[in-house]
């Protein structure tokens, strides 16, 4: 029942924002033609530049450039409408066509100006995406953990929600001899990320925070079912990577739950020290903090177990 008022949530959000967007273009085109109308009623029908100009900018609100290429053209073609239509042309004509030009070379100067701010707007977004995500994988880094787990750590005590984090860390010194190149590495370190990957939700947030080492945010999940996951993890992955050389990857994980007094420091050290119970124990296992017992039932994929939504 909460998945589905979610979705509908999200879907109204959606309809909004659409419905928002489309209202801008419907008021940034009533505006051009009312200033064409306005135009066409002045003495000498050269006062339409600068109103032309701030609907262009005024496209600024609507993504993409093709609308304002639209707006720049309907501002174009009407100005020269209003030179032809207008009959109360009492100024000499070569002022009346300077004025004109002069209109048109504002409109021109301005679309190109606005144009050219979108696609920096673009340019700057694709960057920011590119710094925020890891070359080697092409998951989001640990720069995008530290911002990201903050949100979740609001949204989860804001709703009061259950939210884990699991530390992963990779353990590939047994696959990888002195004279290993790194490109197999880099190979065998995006092979192993993809397949975590494949294991969690959507709505699950997976970075790749340090060489070998991996964390997830498990949303709307607790310690148990975030174990689960884990342990379903460990296990596949570490049986795909090359089934002919057991023991050759080994996956150590450590868990926690936010609680009620966390903050982000608190939530990663507990679960980094439950990635070194992990790793003191041996490696190859799954810990927790406080502790989950394990509990044996009939095999089901683990990302079949929880909801993929919120």
């Amino acid at each position: 029942m909460r998945s589905q008022i979610f979705s509908a949530i999200t879907y109204l959000k959606l309809c909004l924002k659409e419905c928002s967007i489309q209202a801008n273009c419907v008021v940034i085109l009533a505006a051009t033609i009312a200033i064409f109308i306005i135009d066409l009623s002045l003495p000498l029908g050269v006062a339409a530049g600068v109103p032309f100009a701030l609907v262009i900018f005024a496209s600024l609100w609507v993504s993409g450039v093709q609308f304002t290429y639209l707006i720049a053209t309907l501002g174009f073609i009407l100005t020269i409408m209003g030179f032809f239509l207008s009959s109360h042309m009492v100024a000499p004509l070569n002022i009346v066509l300077f004025n004109r030009g002069i209109t048109l070379l504002l409109i021109i100067c301005s679309a190109y100006m606005v144009i050219k701010i979108k696609k920096a707007n673009v340019d700057i977004t694709t960057l920011m995406n590119q710094i925020l995500i890891d070359p080697v994988t092409g998951y989001k880094n640990r720069q995008a953990f530290e911002t990201e787990l903050d949100t979740e750590i609001l949204r989860s005590k804001r709703y009061n929600r259950s939210l884990s984090l699991a530390i992963i860390d990779i353990d590939l010194l047994k696959l990888f001899t002195d004279n290993y190149d790194y490109k197999n590495k880099n190979n065998s370190i995006k092979k192993v990320s993809q397949e975590i990957k494949t294991n969690i939700r959507i709505t699950d947030f997976f970075y790749r925070i340090d060489i070998n080492v991996f964390a997830i945010i498990f949303s709307e999940t607790d310690l148990v079912e975030a174990k689960k996951v884990c342990e379903a993890i460990r296990k596949k992955t570490s049986s795909i990577i090359d089934k002919n050389a057991e023991n050759k990857i080994m996956i150590s994980i450590g868990i926690a739950m936010l609680e009620e007094a966390d903050n982000k420091i608190n939530l990663c050290k507990r679960a980094e020290d439950a990635l070194f119970i992990s790793k003191q124990n041996g490696g190859h296992q799954v810990s927790t903090l406080p502790a989950v017992a394990n509990k044996e039932k009939a095999p089901v994929a683990a990302i079949l177990s929880r909801s993929r939504y919120d």
